[in-house]
């Protein structure tokens, strides 16, 4: 971990992964474009962050914890993230986006060393930022070169990390078949999965309708089984999106153990 200190200046926050407010970070790693969740998507979409947000806002227990203002079994989770039912995303990220930034590491003015783990720069705001970029580089690697192999795997030290990372165009997918399920609780799995936007790979039946030529046979074999491939994601997809709501709630996400 590298110590610095800014001279009284709020450090800049600081993301394991993308956040949705990209036109901030122009200078930053995170660079556009990005992969949306679907074509034309708002940019927001394709953080992770945002789907936290989302799949929050399914959780029937965290629903019900908003309505009695607190009160409830996720009322810890309630005193961090608040009613996300009231306000628009990009209102509500600009309120509570310190929850998943890495704590900053500031060098105390009184410190003499720095602690075991650490590493004490000094940033001199004269020198160019290539060349500040250049000996934290260095610094970096001459450190990584002396690591034990087992501490090389990046932790975070936001309050609430990501569990995980998946793509935005996967979390779209799973959400979307969750709704749709919540809104048509009779369809079946295949109905569903189209619905949702999954695409079976169907072939044409035989232009003159035969049912028992060895192509019609082949057809209608390929075709069931493209059916039961669409039900079958779709069931997994319902599965995946359980887990994600409920360890939501908990304050992971996104998490999903049994697929």
């Amino acid at each position: 971990m590298v110590y610095v200190q800014t001279m009284g200046l709020d450090p800049p926050l600081s993301f394991m992964t993308a956040p949705p407010n990209v036109e901030d970070f122009a200078h930053t790693r995170f660079r556009e474009p990005r992969n949306l969740p679907y074509k034309n998507a708002p940019a927001y979409k394709a953080s992770i962050y945002y789907w936290w947000w989302a799949f929050l806002k399914r959780n029937k227990a965290y629903h019900r914890v908003c309505r009695q203002n607190g009160r409830g079994r996720l009322a810890k989770i309630y005193n961090d993230f608040g009613n996300i039912y009231d306000v628009e995303f990009s209102e509500w990220w600009q309120n509570h986006q310190s929850l998943f930034a890495e704590q900053p590491s500031l060098v105390n003015p009184t410190y003499d060393d720095p602690p075991d783990d650490g590493l004490l720069y000094r940033i001199d705001p004269r020198k160019t930022l290539n060349q500040i970029q250049e000996e934290i580089r260095e610094i970096h690697l001459r450190i990584h070169a002396i690591m034990p192999v087992e501490d090389r795997k990046p932790s975070s030290s936001a309050k609430y990390p990501i569990y995980t990372n998946v793509s935005a165009h996967t979390l779209h997918k799973v959400l979307r078949v969750w709704d749709h399920k919540q809104q048509n609780p009779l369809l079946s799995a295949y109905d569903l999965g189209i619905a949702a936007g999954l695409k079976p790979n169907i072939l044409p039946v035989p232009k003159y309708g035969e049912t028992r030529t060895r192509q019609a046979l082949d057809v209608a074999a390929h075709n069931k089984r493209a059916r039961i491939s669409i039900a079958n994601q779709a069931n997994r997809y319902l599965r995946t999106a359980a887990q994600y709501i409920e360890n939501v709630g908990l304050g992971v996400f996104p998490k999903a153990e049994r697929r």
